[in-house]
């Protein structure tokens, strides 16, 4: 028993350095179809918010790791883990998250139409794919006015469409002349208790995503959909429109997001009434980089929670500074300025300093 045991580790040892037991050479086809890469990142923050904010504090918010293989010429595999917050488990407590972030298999007829099934990031405005790929974008939080977590129609709070998506998507690029388009459109679970296994019920997520680049050098203007009945929130209707712009003169950048969400509300029992409260969320973002290395920015972002109710909304304004160390670590530091519509509510700043990595 012992001897056949130690056959398994030797052979699944040889495997690992890419040594085929029986002779075959591995390394050099695993190299071509396997690719490894991902992101991590470490931050501190602080807040005169309430006394837990006050306190510094260092947070090991992401490691992500990313990899696609090629099947062929046809078929890729791809997937991503991320574990959030140094997570740890153990019998007595746990900390942290550690989950899939995306698994689908992806077949390829033209460059004009790919089919992909399996868990995915939604494409849903500028940043979702990206999600929490820090390296790939100059703050450190995404805007909270668009991909951050609001209230729901039954109290609780989530994100105003679905992060991930369990389903099939289409998708493909397009041209015509000096245009070009990216186009995506996929079927899936919709937001559930478990929506990457099964249905809580009958109605399908449905979203879409088109970007289109016009004659114009640098210019990106896209426009996202989704629409669900969210099984986490009462199985409330729940759709998203957004609009997004992004364009580049020189070492300037500029982009914007607008999105008018429709919240099904419910009622005292907490089922589903067939109305709907409306919500706006937008934000303006100008950066400029200095050296190829040294970028400023400043972000205003709004969100309003109930367009029939005034005095409720939020103002953000971030000042920050991106610095690239190298073309795969970047330095970022910034101050949000939370400010209320309300009146009685409590105004604070918020500073965040962050290590980003690529690799």
């Amino acid at each position: 028993m012992k001897k056949i045991s130690l056959i398994y580790v030797i052979v699944i040892l040889l495997l690992l350095v890419g040594i085929h037991p029986f002779g075959r050479s591995k390394c050099f086809s695993q190299e071509q179809k396997l690719h490894v890469y991902g992101f991590f990142d470490v931050e501190a923050e602080v807040s005169n918010k309430d006394a837990a904010g006050k306190r510094w504090t260092f947070d090991q918010h992401h490691l992500n790791v990313i990899t696609t293989y090629i099947l062929d010429d046809r078929f890729r595999v791809s997937t991503e883990i991320e574990w959030e917050h140094g997570p740890l488990y153990s019998p007595a407590s746990s900390t942290g998250n550690i989950y899939l972030a995306k698994a689908f298999l992806e077949y390829k007829h033209s460059d004009a139409f790919l089919v992909r099934a399996g868990k995915f990031l939604s494409p849903f405005g500028i940043y979702n794919e990206r999600h929490d790929a820090t390296p790939t974008f100059l703050s450190t939080f995404l805007p909270q006015s668009v991909y951050g977590n609001k209230e729901l129609s039954f109290g609780g709070k989530g994100r105003l469409f679905a992060k991930h998506s369990t389903g099939v998507q289409a998708l493909g690029n397009l041209t015509a002349g000096e245009w070009e388009a990216k186009y995506q459109v996929y079927l899936s679970n919709g937001r559930g208790p478990n929506d990457s296994e099964q249905d809580n019920n009958a109605n399908k997520g449905l979203g879409w995503r088109l970007a289109i680049r016009p004659p114009v050098e640098e210019l990106r203007i896209g426009t996202s959909y989704y629409t669900d009945k969210n099984g986490t929130a009462k199985n409330t209707k729940q759709t998203s429109l957004g609009f997004d712009v992004e364009y580049d003169i020189s070492a300037a950048h500029i982009e914007a997001e607008y999105f008018l969400p429709e919240l099904e509300t419910v009622d005292t029992a907490g089922v589903p009434t067939g109305r709907f409260r409306r919500v706006n969320g937008y934000y303006v973002l100008g950066a400029y980089t200095f050296f190829d290395v040294l970028t400023p920015f400043v972000r205003y972002e709004s969100f309003d929670p109930d367009l029939d109710i005034g005095n409720n909304g939020e103002n953000i304004t971030t000042v920050g500074l991106n610095y690239a160390v190298t073309s795969s670590v970047f330095l970022k530091g910034e101050v949000q300025f939370f400010r209320h519509k309300n009146p009685s509510a409590k105004t604070y700043e918020l500073f965040v300093a962050s290590v980003a990595v690529a690799f």
